[in-house]
């Protein structure tokens, strides 16, 4: 049995993050005209991006993964 993948929920949402956030400026930027209100938007969007991205690498990197368990568990059952 192979074992699974190291992935996690986490790092699934940071890389839609990283997909979307460029395609989620450019609509704001089509959506507000204003210039002014524009800058002040975007701006508070690229933090909440930003922090979003932050707390989800953090929340992912604290996830203890083990590779190939089975394999280490097999070799220390036969040194027994």
């Amino acid at each position: 049995m192979m074992t699974p993948l190291a992935i996690s929920n986490y790092l699934g949402l940071l890389l839609l993050l990283g997909f979307i956030y460029p395609f989620l400026l450019v609509a704001i930027n089509f959506v507000i005209y204003a210039p002014i209100r524009r800058n002040k938007i975007t701006g508070w969007f690229n933090i909440i991006c930003a922090l979003l991205a932050i707390i989800l690498l953090v929340l992912h990197l604290n996830i203890e993964i083990i590779y190939g368990k089975d394999l280490l568990d097999a070799w220390s059952n036969h040194q027994k």
